[in-house]
């Protein structure tokens, strides 16, 4: 029975005639259990308009939140096959290793597959229990939704229990950072609403008095007012008096009113549903009920609302109409008969559904069962599925006999769930972790939890009592996992000396610890410089490369840390190509890459090398990582600063100080050298832009103390700005040691420093007063010759800085050469301030250039990044991988870019950017 929110059903209309017009969107239907969230939604699907829709639904259910990606499975699940053969990830079970941005990605191009022809609707029921994995894909689908036909309908419980304030924010963003959201919070019936359902129920016509006092007791919650219809006198509700109507105190008790009221064989089949806890044929459940004549028995229980039949399901299977009447139920059953029930329906479930059901049947000790529970809970994460194996040892755990038991096994869930980052779960064990008595996994726990949080000299306090504990109680993989992460904890601190240590400790007790390595080649590039750090990876990425090519790969995330090291090293574009293969595996594959440092670090390559329009593209990718919850904390240090340097460089001053802001506050770590230094570089860069030496001198200049650690390991980012920023101050004493500095790291450590070494000598020369000597050295600095990962910025200044001597001598048409040189360069990424610069530097007009459109065409950022792919040659689909967005929003920016150029096909859109009149295009 259907009544009354005809405001609400209006508004779902018109979010579904805004999908047919392109406009995606979604809707959030929220309330409290039983207020009719699931029916409204159910009734809003019969409506005609919704005919024109291909719907995929998914059922989130409590018993399955280990199920990594579950609910996803149910909305592919009735997909075409052949559809599916495009998206790899999404065929087959999604391994619970698979990073959840990479099954949105192939979601999201899913369903951009299936917009073909027909709108879509997603329709997820009871949010409140999906597994995390597909919260954070399904955050990475809706944050990526543009010009998509797509309407998303959630519901999700208000009142859920005991629900982590992480996880309920991770709920509401899942909504509110969706552009053309919907939220529908769900009220109470109103009295007249009431008498309507009362009446369309029971058949009977009910008094206003009696209908009040029902709406005034249980809220006008439909489920509540159903259940109490069992306990309402059979003679006629118009005329009863008020006080006459029993009402219970709460729907759980009107609930078991309802199962009380029902014949035996009626009560048996709910209860053996209920125990299930899962739509089962109906043969089955009458079997493991003991009623003989389910079909019977099944009428009554549906006629009181307690049950559902499925009949256009392959099995036509019958369950509890809702959660809350199967927890009613259940809590109803007598405690021997409940036992039998689970052990019934062992036999009828898959086989993880089944250790729930043993459990249920065992007594309250069962130490052979719990062994079997730890034995499959080993294998489960030998497998990668630590949310599998964290609920079996948990299970475990309420089966032992002692404390001790209890608690290792509920320590050893939550040290697994560490291991693969699963702290939104986590937070809901902290409590029972904090009880437990002391020992090495308690503080592995709770240093997990401190490092997560960026509380680093907690976490490392920890981890240190871990090591130690971990000897005194012989618990060898606890002490090895504690090693691990302390490594990792002192190199963020700058104490890489005591991380090399830490991590060759760890490698000594397992020697295939690939995290451990990641922690050493860090130490070792911070230590003793990038050569020390490649020397240990080039013993293990060849064999990760071999063993892609075996179909089993391993290590990519060391093709990430290899791939970082080498452009810190200013071997950037080899650095690129390493975190690109590392990308490539993981989506291929199912494997960790580090693939938001991967992308955050290519972003800082490529702002070095002039790839500035591929800058944006990568600080996306890296943002849509780590704001989704995929990623690290520190790695918001590296997506931020690529992008305050880019903003920077085009004189959009408000937005690098947004994202200088945002880099400042966003990575949350504690005493974090890394974070430092990096801000530092960020102020330094975004003072250069503006001629600002003193500011650039006041950020680099601490990053001067540090004979090693993060400063000297990032030098190729900061180096010249120092000697840049002397030069300017007129401290010329000061520049000399410095610019010496930065040339004998130039041909020492770092060649692509190398044009940035002969700019400022020559620039320093020039302030000395030697200009021959200056312009002797700027024509060796551009001298003819193989070049690898040139900056562009050093390049300009350096063709700039010899066209203005030479302009000063006299030799204006060779002048004009170098200087149109630079122009060129920072004209192609719009480098605004750096072309005032230029032109303010000349005393005479600039050498006569084809000038460019009068008005030209303003393109969005997303519109220049899809012409600038383009450009590149990729098709719709490729740009929408490469831009993590629908082929669907693909092809709407890309009509608006034609109907703003003027073009009438794709050719024309691609010669126009190869030319490089893109840069033309203002933002």
């Amino acid at each position: 029975m259907f009544v009354g929110r005809e405001l609400e059903l209006a508004q779902l209309r018109d979010c579904a005639r805004a999908v047919t017009g392109g406009q995606p969107r979604v809707v959030l239907v929220e309330g409290e259990a039983g207020i009719g969230k699931t029916q409204l939604v159910r009734h809003w699907l019969t409506d005609p308009f919704m005919k024109d829709f291909v719907v995929l639904q998914a059922r989130c259910d409590p018993s399955e939140q280990d199920l990594a990606f579950g609910p996803i499975q149910q909305l592919i699940s009735a997909t075409p096959g052949t559809l599916l053969d495009d998206f790899p990830l999404l065929k087959g079970p999604i391994p619970a290793t698979m990073p959840p941005y990479e099954v949105g990605r192939q979601l999201l191009e899913l369903t951009s597959a299936l917009q073909a022809r027909r709108p879509i609707a997603l329709v997820v029921d009871d949010l409140q229990w999906a597994d995390t994995a597909s919260l954070h894909a399904w955050g990475f689908v809706l944050r990526r939704l543009d010009a998509d036909a797509l309407l998303v309908a959630l519901t999700l419980r208000t009142t859920h229990r005991e629900r982590d304030p992480k996880l309920e924010e991770m709920l509401r963003r899942l909504v509110t950072d969706v552009r053309g959201n919907v939220r529908l919070p769900l009220e109470g019936l109103a009295t007249g609403q009431v008498a309507e359902l009362i009446e369309g129920t029971t058949g009977q016509p009910v008094s206003e008095a009696n209908a009040a006092r029902m709406r005034r007791h249980t809220g006008g919650n439909p489920l509540y007012v159903t259940s109490l219809l069992a306990e309402l006198p059979k003679g006629d509700l118009a005329g009863a008096p008020v006080t006459a109507l029993p009402v219970p105190l709460s729907l759980a008790t009107a609930i078991h009113g309802q199962l009380l009221n029902l014949p035996e064989p009626s009560r048996a089949l709910a209860e053996a549903a209920a125990v299930l806890g899962t739509p089962m044929p109906l043969a089955l459940v009458g079997k493991m009920a003991g009623v003989k004549a389910p079909a019977a028995a099944l009428e009554a229980a549906l006629e009181a609302g307690l049950m559902r039949w499925l009949p256009n399901e392959p099995s036509a299977p019958v369950e509890l109409t809702h959660e809350l009447q199967r927890q009613a139920v259940i809590e109803a059953i007598p405690p021997d008969r409940l036992r039998q029930l689970h052990a019934k329906a062992e036999h009828l479930v898959d086989r993880h559904a089944a250790w729930a059901h043993r459990v249920g049947a065992a007594g309250p000790t069962d130490l052979r069962l719990a062994a079997e529970l730890v034995t499959a809970a080993d294998e489960e994460f030998a497998a990668g599925d630590a949310d599998r194996s964290a609920t079996l040892l948990l299970y475990a755990a309420d089966l032992e006999a002692t404390r001790v038991q209890r608690e290792r096994h509920l320590l050893t869930a939550v040290a697994r769930l560490a291991a693969f980052e699963r702290y939104t779960r986590i937070a809901t064990l902290l409590t029972r972790v904090r009880a437990t008595e002391p020992c090495a996994m308690r503080c592995l726990v709770l240093g997990a939890d401190a490092m997560n949080r960026g509380m680093l000299a907690a976490a490392e306090a920890h981890y240190a009592e871990a090591v130690a504990r971990s000897e005194e109680e012989g618990d060898t993989w606890t002490g090895l996992m504690a090693q691990v992460a302390m490594s990792g904890v002192l190199n963020f601190l700058g104490r890489h000396d005591e991380g090399i240590r830490a991590a060759r400790q760890a490698l000594a007790i397992d020697p295939d610890m690939s995290w451990a390595l990641v922690n050493l080649s860090t130490g070792l590039a911070l230590a003793e410089g990038a050569p020390a750090a490649l020397r240990e990876l080039a013993q293990v990425t060849p064999e990760v490369v071999r063993s892609a090519a075996r179909g089993k790969p391993a290590g990519a995330h060391l093709l990430t840390v290899q791939g970082a090291i080498r452009i810190t090293a200013g071997s950037l574009t080899a650095g690129i190509e390493d975190c690109a293969l590392a990308v490539r595996l993981s989506r291929s594959h199912g494997v960790p890459a580090l693939a938001d440092f991967a992308y955050g670090l290519t972003a800082a390559a490529q702002y070095l090398l002039g790839d500035w329009d591929d800058v944006p593209i990568s600080v996306d990718h890296a943002h849509a990582i780590t704001s989704n919850g995929d990623g690290k904390a520190a790695a918001y240090d590296w997506e931020y600063s690529a992008a305050v340097w880019l903003a920077a460089g085009r004189g959009e001053w408000d937005r690098a100080e947004e994202h200088l802001r945002a880099a400042e506050s966003r990575s949350g770590l504690e005493g974090n050298a890394h974070n430092s230094t990096l801000m530092a570089i960020s102020r330094a860069v975004l003072a250069q832009a503006r001629g600002d030496q003193h500011a650039m001198l006041q950020a680099v200049e601490p990053l001067l103390q540090a004979e090693a650690g993060w400063p000297r390991h990032l030098q190729v980012f900061w180096l010249p700005l120092h000697s840049e920023a002397l030069i300017a101050a007129g401290r010329l004493d000061q520049a000399a040691t410095a610019v010496a500095r930065l040339q004998a790291t130039a041909a020492r450590d770092i060649p692509c420093l190398r044009t940035a070494a002969a700019w400022l000598s020559g620039r320093l020369a020039e302030r000395l007063g030697d200009t021959a000597r200056a312009r002797t050295i700027y024509e060796q600095g551009l001298s003819p010759g193989p070049q690898a990962d040139v900056v562009l910025l050093h390049r300009a200044m350096l063709e700039h800085a010899h066209g203005r001597i030479m302009h000063l001598e006299g030799q204006t048409a060779d002048a004009a050469k170098w200087l149109d040189q630079a122009r060129h360069r920072l004209e192609k990424v719009r480098a605004r301030p750096f072309l005032e610069r230029l032109a303010g530097d000349i005393p005479t007009p600039r050498t006569p250039s084809v000038p460019g459109p009068a008005n030209p065409v303003a393109l969005s950022g997303r519109e220049r990044d899809i012409a600038h792919l383009i450009g590149r040659g990729l098709t719709n689909k490729e740009i929408a991988n490469e831009l993590f967005v629908s082929s669907k929003t693909v092809e709407y920016h890309l009509s608006h870019i034609y109907l703003k150029f003027g073009f009438s096909n794709r050719r024309e859109l691609r010669d126009h950017v190869q030319r490089g009149a893109l840069s033309d295009a203002s933002s």
